[in-house]
């Protein structure tokens, strides 16, 4: 019988030890094996290898390589040397700025192609240290200027923002990525392959300061080159800007008007010269920390234990290009918990990884269609330093990322200690690795190999070896975006005594109006890639959906439409399931205010019972039931705004309705808060049940340097509440200091009891050469 139904995952945040027993593990890729699986015996995937092969090797090979220019207008901008940098509060009064060489042809992109309805002027300065940019926004109403946060890293969706992309290597693929509003807030990521990777927990160490006057308001930042990666001797880099009118919903942007382009497309980028001389010096960036920490439970009578604990993390650039990160002793108080999910399918949960060891430079190590929605993964970074939701310690850590010449690298290379877990019982000490290298190809395109040796749990090991191609170009057809991918894996496990493959390939249309993507993908039986995340063995998957979103006009962004399938069937082609959804109407006013409807046909085939709650069975059988959906969201630049879903209809053999709502609000740039609720209603001949979960966040910027965030958690699941406070303060750029505060409270007969508590201090402090 199938048990995979209804556990809660997300609970206890990443570094607690011991997770109170009701709680389930919050990694949520407990089970690597699909617990959907017939019980008569699967031939290898061969014939699937061969099919996909055929498909999609000629299909790569047929499309000829983009060129190195794209079709749109490119802009250039020139950065100034000079010998007297400016002091960076936000005032560009300084008089180095008068040496700089103003700039400013933006085109507005939304709501309507044209120019943009404010003025904004870029100058860009540099010295032997740092980048300097000064942007001055100008605005007919600065008393209007929207600002919601200033907390670091803040979600900035409906702020007067700007937004800047920096591709150092001028590869026309991946760019460091900055932005910063009005309030001071300032964020920060690295993209990998023109947007496929968006890593936004990657924090350089930069200044910036904004304020507002009477003539709108302005930016000042100073990068230090060190902070970045670079080819020394390159003297022109790739460069766009993007600015957001908050009250408008109005976007302009530097370099192009195409809408089937985005800022993250980083080969639409235009160009940054005159950077003469630049160099990084060392190159070498020392960060040691402390945590100590206090831990409480109240589960079979009461236990504290307090301990401390030392660290380093160091980073060398070895060349420009390459850098080595080294940890020792990893430590991640500061991470924050997981959102509780309740499971209502025969698959494993997927967690997206919080941890910034594991984040940084994630996109070196993507493969295949990861980033574009798909969760198929070789390597998922959860599976070390957890399991079953529990920590196992980390003793040492290497990674090596960068570029040689036209080659990506990525590898990784963990030691875990031994263990005492829960639900796994002891766990010998493993050392893990992963090897991912690609070499551009062209203008945008790609092929590259990945390789992951060693299993967190099982002591005769695990290798997945992989292979995979990626072709896009921003000129198909003129002005539109194609990209097509094939890709193929196989895994070897000792403990098995077995090994598969698993094929794919994609092919994608992601434009304005029009978008479409086409998918398949066969994963065979014994296919087990003990460090990544596999929801579905011994399949055959074809996926594919098509969007229509018409402009209609100033006030009425887009209309949509669209309609989606899914099939999927064993390798021995036996159909197990199929589904069908449409969305026949829908409507994005300029606003940000949206509204739609949607049906969904599901057709699935249950190999065995299946126990989607404790005593509510759903027996063995063919099911076709149909579902109808309608969401609703209200525009984020009020000070109150909200999102609605509502679904209803059958649900295999009986019937479910599904609430999902969040109510925001705000006080300006210093408050704001997040109440989520959703509920299921389930009725089946099994049995009825209900699930429940509420979620509150709360969140204080006091300065773009001091912040608490507050995290608030229940579920009727496990019936309890959990709290996780974390106040970040950063006295300086490489300077931090966490305390956090873990609590969880178990219902009992006289209300919600502490069961546990955990405090944590964490200082670290860069100690940059």
């Amino acid at each position: 019988m199938l048990r995979a139904g209804r556990r809660l995952r997300g609970l206890a945040p990443a570094h607690r030890q011991r997770p109170h027993p009701l709680i389930t593990s919050n990694s949520g890729v407990q089970e690597r094996k699909n617990a959907d699986r017939s019980p008569s015996a699967r031939p290898p995937a061969s014939r699937g290898c061969a099919a996909v092969s055929k498909l999609f090797l000629p299909l790569l090979a047929a499309i000829p390589l983009a060129p190195p220019s794209i079709l749109h207008a490119q802009e250039t901008a020139r950065a100034v040397r000079t010998q007297t940098p400016p002091r960076i509060d936000g005032d560009l009064s300084d008089p180095a700025w008068k040496e700089a060489l103003p700039f400013g042809s933006f085109h507005q992109i939304d709501p309507v192609l044209g120019p943009p309805t404010e003025r904004t002027e870029v100058r860009i300065l540099f010295d032997e240290r740092n980048l300097y940019i000064g942007i001055r926004l100008f605005d007919s109403h600065p008393e209007l200027i929207l600002s919601t946060s200033k907390e670091r890293d803040a979600r900035l969706e409906a702020d007067d923002r700007v937004e800047f992309i920096l591709d150092t290597f001028h590869d026309r693929r991946n760019a460091f990525f900055f932005q910063m509003n009005a309030a001071g807030s300032k964020g920060d990521a690295l993209i990998t392959d023109n947007g496929a990777d968006f890593n936004k927990p990657w924090d350089g160490i930069w200044e910036g300061k904004s304020r507002i006057d009477e003539l709108g308001w302005t930016i000042e930042i100073a990068i230090p080159f060190k902070t970045l990666n670079f080819r020394e001797g390159l003297e022109t880099w790739g460069l766009n800007f993007e600015r957001t009118i908050g009250r408008r919903n109005e976007t302009d942007r530097w370099n192009g008007d195409n809408r089937n382009v985005h800022l993250f497309t980083i080969a639409a980028a235009g160009e940054l010269t005159g950077l003469t001389g630049l160099r990084q010096g060392i190159g070498l960036d020392v960060v040691p920390f402390f945590v100590a920490n206090s831990e409480r439970t109240r589960i079979d009578g009461e236990e504290t234990h307090i301990f401390g604990s030392a660290g380093v993390d160091a980073f060398q650039k070895l060349t420009p290009n390459l850098t080595l990160s080294l940890t020792l002793n990893t430590d991640f108080a500061e991470t924050e918990v997981d959102g509780r999910q309740i499971n209502l399918t025969r698959f494993p949960l997927f967690f997206p990884e919080r941890r910034d060891f594991f984040l940084q430079d994630a996109g070196n190590f993507a493969f295949g269609d990861q980033g574009r929605g798909d969760r198929f993964r070789p390597f998922f970074s959860r599976r070390i330093g957890l399991v079953d939701g529990e920590e196992v310690g980390i003793l040492a850590g290497a990674k090596l990322t960068g570029r040689v010449g036209d080659y990506n690298v990525g590898v990784l290379d963990v030691q875990t200690d031994s263990a005492d877990t829960d639900a796994s019982g002891p766990i010998d000490a493993k050392n893990l690795l992963v090897a991912r290298v690609s070499k551009n190809v062209g203008d945008q395109s790609r092929i590259g190999g990945i390789v992951t040796h060693g299993d967190p749990t099982d002591p005769d090991g695990n290798t997945v070896l992989g292979v995979d191609a990626r072709y896009s170009t921003t000129s198909f057809r003129g002005d539109k975006t194609l990209s097509a991918s094939a890709w193929a894996l196989r895994s070897d496990s000792g403990a098995l005594d077995a090994s598969d493959t698993a094929v794919g390939g994609s092919l994608q249309y992601p434009n304005d109006v029009v978008n479409w993507r086409i998918n398949v993908r066969e994963v065979g039986e014994n296919f087990d890639p003990a460090l990544g995340f596999v929801s579905r063995t011994g399949v055959r998957q074809y996926w594919g959906d098509i969007g229509y979103r018409p402009r209609v006009n100033e006030s009425i962004r887009s209309l949509l439409f669209g309609i989606d399938a899914q099939l999927v069937t064993d390798t021995n082609d036996v159909l197990e399931t199929w589904q069908v959804g449409v969305d026949p109407f829908g409507i994005r006013w300029n606003s940000g205010d949206e509204f739609g409807f949607s049906y969904d046909h599901v057709h699935d085939e249950l190999r065995e019972d299946f126990e989607i709650s404790d005593g509510v069975v759903i027996p063995t059988g063919s099911y076709d039931y149909d579902r109808v959906r309608f969401d609703a969201e209200t525009a984020e630049l009020r000070p109150v705004s909200a999102d609605f879903s509502l679904s209803g209809g059958e649900f295999f053999d009986g019937h479910r309705t599904a609430l999902s709502t969040a109510l925001r609000f705000r006080t300006g740039p210093f408050f704001k808060a997040h109440l989520e609720y959703e509920r299921n209603r389930i009725t089946l001949p099994g049995g009825d049940f209900t699930t429940q979960i509420v979620g509150l966040r709360t969140k204080f910027s006091f300065t773009p340097d001091l912040s608490w965030n507050t995290f608030l958690q229940w579920d009727n699941e496990s019936d309890t509440v959990g709290i996780n406070s974390r106040l970040r303060y950063i006295p300086k750029p490489g300077r931090e200091v966490f305390f956090v505060v873990n609590q969880t409270f178990d219902k009992s007969a006289s209300g919600f009891e502490p069961v546990q508590q955990g405090i944590a201090f964490k200082v670290s402090t860069t100690l940059r050469f």
